[in-house]
């Protein structure tokens, strides 16, 4: 999809106000996490970030996994960016965690579940590993028990294990934990909050966002 296929597209289907989801707390699981790997988990600072291209322009998507606006953002801005952007070489596209949470019970576990998944699949070449792979099967699924969470992780190839036990002993906590605190230094409040290298991008639509995003771009 082309960017003037996106815009076609999305004017056809209507635009959808992009309030995102927001929260002035955060999630209860992450609390006694520091965010430095001690006693739990693992070291973030030794935990590679996701990214897709190597472009030199950085682009840093903020999601919670539950969060039905980063639903409608990956499944109708995401391609285009990939196509547009990622695929030509235009930019490095970094995913952070940021688990609201929208839902108390499962933002966590899926981003949890997300990195474990990541973890059993990065390569230096492809620090992302599965991670957006299995991101786009969370999103395409309404079953977000953890029994589920391992199954996907099996469709995309993954040892369901690795995942179930990250998801009991809470494993990737810290990754989370460190993503999430950096944000909220960034003056991150919401999801999807997207930035173009310290550019935030504002936008009150899907398309209004795709355009901000591939404006600030060009303009860098």
């Amino acid at each position: 999809m082309n960017r003037r296929t996106f815009l076609t597209v999305a004017a056809g289907a209507g635009c959808v106000a992009l309030a995102g989801c927001t929260s002035d707390s955060g999630p209860e699981e992450l609390d006694d996490v520091d965010g430095d790997g001690d006693g739990v988990g693992v070291d973030p600072d030794e935990f590679p970030r996701p990214a897709l291209g190597s472009g030199p322009v950085t682009v840093d998507v903020y999601e919670d996994l539950a969060c039905p606006f980063c639903h409608q953002f990956e499944a109708q801005v995401f391609p285009s960016i990939e196509s547009d952007l990622i695929d030509t070489g235009e930019i490095t596209y970094r995913y952070f965690d940021f688990p609201i949470p929208v839902d108390e019970d499962r933002s966590v576990d899926m981003a949890n579940a997300a990195r474990a998944v990541q973890a059993e699949t990065y390569t230096d070449d492809e620090p992302a590993g599965d991670l957006f792979a299995y991101k786009a099967a969370v999103f395409r699924t309404s079953d977000w028990s953890d029994s589920n969470l391992v199954a996907l992780a099996e469709d995309v190839g993954v040892d369901g294990d690795a995942v179930a036990s990250a998801l009991e002993e809470g494993t990737y906590y810290p990754v989370i934990e460190a993503d999430r605190s950096a944000a909220v230094d960034r003056g991150v409040t919401g999801t999807p909050t997207v930035f173009v290298e310290d550019e935030r991008i504002e936008a009150s639509s899907l398309q209004g966002m795709y355009d901000g995003i591939v404006e600030t771009v060009e303009s860098n």
